[in-house]
C-alpha cells in the first residue's frame, strides 16, 4: 500500500495540470486578499465579515462550491481520467498486480491531498501571510484562531466527501471533457437546489448533506450537538461514496 501511495504522489508531482492549478490559485488567492486588505475590492456579506474577519474575505470564493468545483475537477480530468481509454477500459498498467481497492484508495488518498493543498491551504497560507505583512495579525486572537481551526477543520471533512463525488465522476465518465462538464452540472445542480424553493422531503435531505454544511460550518455560534451533526454527514458521505467508487472501479474492464 505504501508503494501504491509513493507512485501516486510520484505521478502527481509529474502532473503538469497540478503545478499549473497550484500557479493559478496562488496568484488569484494573492491577488484577492491583496485587493480586499488593501480596501480597492469591497467585500461583504461573508461569514467572515460578519465576525469582524474582513480582512479574511477573500476565502470566501474558495469555499464556494461554483468555485472550487473548477479547481477539483479539473485535477480529477487530468490526474484520474488519463488513466483510462476512451472506451472507458482500465489501461493494464494502472494495476500491475495489485488489489484494485488497495489501487483506488492510494488514488483517493493522493487526489484529496492535491486538492485540499491546491483548493484551501493555499488560499489560507497567502491569507495569512499577507495580513501579516500589512501589519494585522492581531486580529488572529485565541477566539478568531478558535474559529478557524473548528471552521476549516469540518470544511476539510465536508471537502473530502466532495473529492470522493468528483472522483466517482471521474471513474464514470472516462473522460476528461465529461468529468469537467458533469461535475460542474451536478454543482450548479445543487447551487439551484440551494436557491429555490423545496418539498419538504428534499428539505430534509439537503440540510443533511455536505452541501448545506459547506454553508454551515462557517456559522460562528455552532453548538456542540450542529458539529457532531457536521462531522457524522461529513464522515459517513465520504465513506459510502469512496465505497461506491471501489465497487464501480471493481468492475471496470482491464485492457
Amino acid at each position: 500500500m505504501n508503494n501504491l501511495i509513493r507512485a501516486e504522489f510520484f505521478k502527481l508531482q509529474r502532473n503538469k495540470t497540478f503545478w499549473i492549478l497550484i500557479g493559478t490559485i496562488t496568484g488569484l488567492s494573492t491577488l484577492f486578499h491583496y485587493l480586499i486588505i488593501t480596501d480597492w475590492w469591497m467585500m461583504g456579506n461573508t461569514p467572515f465579515d460578519s465576525i469582524d474577519l474582513s480582512e479574511l474575505n477573500g476565502l470566501f470564493t474558495f469555499t464556494t462550491p461554483i468555485f472550487f468545483n473548477l479547481i477539483v475537477s479539473t485535477l480529477a480530468a487530468f490526474y484520474i481520467s488519463t488513466e483510462f481509454t476512451s472506451s472507458g477500459i482500465i489501461k493494464n498498467q494502472i494495476i500491475s498486480g495489485n488489489k484494485r481497492t488497495q489501487i483506488y484508495i492510494a488514488k483517493f488518498l493522493v487526489f484529496s491531498l492535491g486538492s485540499i493543498f491546491v483548493t484551501i491551504v493555499i488560499p489560507l497560507l497567502t491569507a495569512i501571510v499577507l495580513i501579516f505583512l500589512f501589519g494585522r495579525g492581531d486580529i488572529f486572537d485565541f477566539s478568531n484562531m478558535t474559529y478557524l481551526g473548528r471552521a476549516y477543520g469540518l470544511f476539510t471533512l465536508q471537502f473530502l466527501a466532495y473529492i470522493a463525488i468528483i472522483l466517482l465522476l471521474a471513474i464514470i465518465t472516462n473522460d476528461s471533457g465529461k468529468t469537467i462538464i458533469f461535475s460542474i452540472l451536478f454543482t450548479i445542480v445543487m447551487y439551484v437546489l440551494e436557491k429555490l424553493a423545496k418539498p419538504a422531503f428534499i428539505e430534509v435531505i439537503y440540510e443533511n448533506s455536505i452541501f448545506y454544511q459547506f454553508i454551515e460550518v462557517f456559522n460562528f455560534k455552532m453548538n456542540y450537538d450542529e458539529i457532531m451533526k457536521s462531522i457524522l454527514i461529513g464522515g459517513v458521505s465520504t465513506i459510502i461514496i469512496t465505497m461506491c467508487g471501489i465497487y464501480i472501479f471493481n468492475r471496470k474492464e482491464i485492457k
